[in-house]
């Protein structure tokens, strides 16, 4: 059967509730209908991005009675409209009382108003006293009349009041009057997607809640991130994100924080989406591990990994050529969303054509220093051996003397090798899905592909980053503003391959600076002798000489220049790290990672929303 998408729909039947979030539901609908007296009262569900607010409210507005009083309504303020956010949640409410209650209600307004306007919409309706009997009559329905209602008591500052009380009045009547119906009615109002607004919007709704709205016969449920909020009405509150937190302390009386799904919860929601797409057998527990670590055990996120995989596998058929397939495609996704740094140096290093075989000899070795084999012919003395002068590290010649000199010369190694190399070899999930993409062939395969055709989808920034904090729950991308903060700034990049750097330079002239890239040291050299730039980006490996770049940048230093300096290059060693900080320079892998340098070394302010993370964390 073909691999099929899963959606991302909120959940709402019993047989859909993967992560189990059914009892939770009925605890919150139990509290609701037990504390209904109580109204007016503001409950938040509180949880980041992806983690299933919006399949929580719709389980706990199918748990309340509807034979009860209760009457529930929905209000997304996502899609309400910026500047009508507050109308528009006002006339959700209205509009789900009773009728007669309305109509009662807006006769009064329309006589203590004097209205005449309202004449020129009926037609053939002519003097106030017809237009009131219009309104008894039902000539108009509550939709129509809520309308006029707002259009008579929203013109100015001065009728706030007014409508408050109204608002309050009518609540009241619907509430303890209602034909004789039985009293302790309540509306429940379920407020979505509230964290997704702007702040403008954010602040209106709460205005909404708390000006207008504060009445008997009202519960709210706000489905929010309420660090988000925080930010958004921190403005109003006239101070920062504490100010904001306390500000929203008078709005809600509770907030629910949504726990992170458990293991087994999460396994459950792998399990079926991996059955709704038709990947159960790609998924294994090595893969199903990897999801529950590293997406921060997010259902949103969870699916979209699950989704890239059945878009590139339907649109390239060239996974499913020999020795690529489904697995290897599986495990470029993985990389390319959940081990980005990796990734970004499989597809760009320059050093060597099997990042991941020089990994997984890193593997081997690491394993067995402690207690090293006895025979010289061991299998993984080729392995030592092989590594060790892959990355130029002195193998003695007396097999006694390489034993006891191992340790020593393992650090020696490290040194050589990409800085993550040491934590994700921890990470015994990577290691196992890195050897489970089959031998050299296979993998100079799979480096080839990603080289040449890069994969489509989309790379999000991971949760284990800074990044992920800065477009998710901490600041919205809509924030940002990149137009012109290296307005003048003048660069000039040294790479003996200019594509490259093309992509970086890019950045920097769409945000105004001026970019010259040369191929060689000495144009290089002279062009910063006629006119010293803002910055220099260098590579560091040219060629057959792995020390360029130093070699470069030493002369730069020798020659006065003493501003800025980035290497750009595919690893970060620790050997690296060091010489470049003796040059006076910075050095990272990741094109934003360059540009968060240069604005902290040209103290350039960084965007509006932008939190800068480590310097070799997730491109793009």
């Amino acid at each position: 059967m073909p691999y099929k998408l899963v959606n991302d729909q909120p959940v709402e039947a019993p047989e859909d509730d993967l992560l189990g979030s059914g009892a939770i539901a009925a605890g919150i609908a139990s509290m609701i209908v037990a504390s209904r007296a109580a109204s007016p009262l503001v409950l938040a569900v509180d949880a980041s991005w992806g983690m299933g607010k919006s399949t929580l409210l719709r389980q706990i507005e199918a748990e309340l009675p509807k034979s009860s009083g209760i009457i529930t309504e929905r209000f997304n303020a996502w899609t309400a409209g910026g500047d009508r956010a507050l109308e528009g949640l006002i006339k959700s409410v209205l509009v789900k009382l009773d009728k007669n209650v309305v109509r009662r209600w807006a006769r009064q307004v329309l006589k203590r108003k004097r209205i005449t306007g309202l004449a020129k919409l009926v037609a053939g309706v002519t003097g106030l006293a017809k237009l009131v009997a219009g309104v008894t009559g039902r000539l108009l329905g509550v939709n129509r009349l809520v309308d006029e209602i707002w259009a008579r008591l929203s013109v100015d500052a001065s009728s706030g009041n007014e409508l408050r009380g109204l608002i309050q009045g009518m609540l009241s009547d619907w509430v303890k009057v209602d034909g004789g119906r039985a009293p302790g009615r309540v509306l429940v109002m379920f407020v979505d997607d509230l964290d997704r607004c702007s702040d403008e919007v954010v602040v209106k709704v709460c205005e909404a809640v708390k000006l207008y709205l504060d009445a008997p016969g009202l519960i709210f449920v706000l489905c929010c991130d309420q660090a988000v909020l925080a930010r958004g009405v921190s403005g109003p509150a006239r101070g920062g994100l504490g100010e904001g937190r306390s500000y929203l302390e008078k709005i809600v009386q509770v907030a629910y924080r949504l726990p992170q799904p458990e293991d087994g919860q999460v396994r459950r929601l792998i399990d079926g989406c991996a059955r709704r797409s038709g990947t159960t057998a790609l998924i294994d527990d090595t893969v199903a591990d990897i999801l529950i670590d590293r997406t921060g055990r997010n259902p949103r996120r969870i699916k979209r990994i699950i989704n890239s995989f059945v878009l590139e596998h339907q649109l390239d058929p060239a996974w499913q050529r020999p020795p690529l397939g489904s697995t290897q495609l599986v495990t470029a996704i993985l990389l390319q969303q959940l081990y980005s740094p990796f990734y970004d140096m499989l597809v760009r290093q320059y050093q060597t054509a099997d990042l991941i075989g020089e990994f997984l000899d890193y593997a081997d070795v690491r394993e067995l220093i402690p207690t090293p084999p006895g025979r010289e012919d061991d299998q993984w003395w080729v392995t030592v051996r092989r590594s060790f002068e892959t990355h130029r590290v002195a193998v003695p010649d007396s097999f006694a003397e390489f034993r006891e000199l191992l340790p020593a010369g393992f650090q020696e190694l490290e040194r050589e090798l990409p800085e993550e190399f040491a934590a994700w070899v921890r990470d015994e999930a990577f290691v196992s899905l890195l050897r489970g993409i089959g031998g050299q062939e296979t993998r100079d395969a799979l480096r080839r592909k990603l080289v040449n055709r890069p994969l489509a989808t989309e790379q999000i920034p991971s949760p284990l980053s800074a990044e992920w904090e800065s477009s998710s729950s901490a600041v919205r991308l809509s924030d940002r503003d990149e137009s012109a903060d290296f307005q003048g700034r003048r660069f000039v990049f040294v790479d003996d391959n200019p594509p490259s750097v093309a992509e970086l330079a890019s950045m920097l002239e769409e945000r105004g600076a001026v970019v010259k890239i040369h191929s060689t040291s000495a144009k290089a050299l002279v062009e910063v002798a006629q006119l010293p730039p803002d910055a220099v980006v260098s590579d560091i490996t040219r060629g057959k000489d792995l020390e360029a770049g130093f070699t470069f940048v030493e002369e730069l230093r020798r020659r006065g220049y003493d501003r800025p300096v980035v290497f750009f290059t595919g690893r970060v060693t620790p050997q690296r790290r060091d010489r470049a900080l003796e040059l006076g320079a910075e050095i990272a892998v990741a094109e934003y990672a360059v540009v968060a340098i240069l604005r902290s070394a040209l103290k350039v302010a960084p965007p509006v929303g932008i939190q800068v993370g480590g310097l070799a964390g997730p491109s793009r």
